[in-house]
């Protein structure tokens, strides 16, 4: 903390709350030093215990090393320990949370659904990115603001991971609707981010929050919510149940894109191509199911084994050991994506894949138009 706390508590006036989560309250509030607007957020320690105090901390460490326009920036921070307070201080997002389009009734047009989709996946790419990679854990519409010129931010780090831990963990942190399952037992991944955009852009495409969403099992009902559409089948794969189908990565998802996987479907009329001799069919499907196996293989033994081989050899190098760990996570999605087009070939699929890609996707995320239907979620 900051050695001139005394100093810096004088220097702020906390003014309208912002939000508040598990780990605090965030406040509007006047550098009375610069004249400017910023935001703070309080934790007092009485509140939430240790437990939330190290997140606390793990959230200004964090902030301060980011450097990304979607993200806040870190100011400061500072203490009153007589009064068991701590305060982090934070450039002020100007703009609109998304989950207020919900409370307001709103539904985002598909267009700028895949704005928000790629901007959040420009945010995620770096957070993912980083050395040890930055896992957010509580993605959803509330902690998404969209600024006036229709720029998004990402805000809250307070349930932040700086590190791989497939193993899970003692802490469960997220919102019910936008928590990926594995996160019920303390597991962070870059898949789990995914599940929280998914979940994010599902509840914004509905206009319910995610835990009002009609599910079957552990899956979100997505035919119940949503026509299909390209859209749709990119969220039937960021919403898998399991993490190990699930994308693996933001290039993951971006493959997925690039490739136009529509996650299956029957073809159109428009799609079909003419049926090639019986013969050379006959050898595609043989290459197919032949490709399909040996993938299957490769990421059930070989993949594995080589894993075990180098973590082993690497023992003494955490770093290498993470930077493996991601590659590996990179490997098994391309292996899956592979599995999936030999699985076509072998099933003598006659038609080109539909591509994930809407025609256009605008830059900016404008104001959504005003739907007459009631309004859904909690406040």
């Amino acid at each position: 903390m900051s050695s001139s706390s005394a100093d810096l508590a004088r220097r702020y006036t906390l003014g309208e709350p912002l939000g508040a989560g598990g780990q605090g309250r965030t406040y509007r509030a006047l550098d009375n030093q610069t004249g400017q607007a910023v935001a703070v957020k309080v934790i007092r320690l009485g509140d939430g215990g240790w437990k939330s105090f190290d997140l606390f901390e793990r959230e200004c460490r964090v902030l301060q090393s980011l450097r990304h326009p979607a993200i806040p920036k870190y100011l400061d921070t500072f203490a009153v320990e007589e009064a068991g307070r701590y305060f982090l201080v934070m450039e002020l997002v100007q703009g609109t949370p998304l989950h207020q389009i919900i409370l307001r009734g709103e539904l985002l047009p598909e267009a700028q659904l895949w704005s928000l989709c790629h901007q959040a996946l420009d945010v995620l790419d770096y957070l993912h990115g980083l050395h040890p990679p930055v896992i957010h854990r509580d993605l959803k519409p509330a902690n998404f603001i969209r600024r006036g010129d229709g720029r998004l931010a990402l805000v809250d780090f307070g349930g932040v991971r700086v590190a791989l831990r497939p193993d899970g963990g003692s802490t469960m942190i997220g919102s019910f609707g936008y928590m990926a399952p594995e996160q019920l037992h303390g597991e962070a991944i870059p898949a789990t981010d995914l599940y929280g955009l998914g979940a994010t852009l599902c509840a914004l495409a509905a206009g319910m929050e995610a835990d009002k969403l009609p599910r079957r099992g552990l899956r979100v009902d997505l035919p119940a919510v949503m026509a299909d559409s390209p859209l749709r089948r990119l969220l039937e794969h960021l919403l898998e149940p399991d993490p190990t189908a699930r994308p693996a990565s933001v290039e993951a998802v971006r493959a997925l894109l690039r490739d136009g996987d529509a996650g299956g479907g029957e073809p159109s009329s428009a799609d079909e191509r003419e049926d090639p001799p019986r013969g050379a069919a006959a050898l595609v499907r043989l290459f197919g199911t032949l490709g399909y196996a040996g993938l299957m293989l490769l990421e059930a033994m070989a993949l594995p084994l080589v894993y075990l081989i180098l973590s082993h050899v690497w023992s003494r190098h955490p770093e290498r050991v993470r930077r493996l760990q991601a590659r590996r996570e990179q490997a098994r999605a391309a292996l899956r994506s592979g599995r999936r087009s030999m699985g076509q070939l072998a099933r003598g699929q006659r038609h080109q894949r539909r591509s994930l890609l809407p025609p256009s996707s605008p830059p900016a995320l404008p104001e959504g138009r005003r739907r007459g239907r009631r309004r859904h979620g909690r406040s």
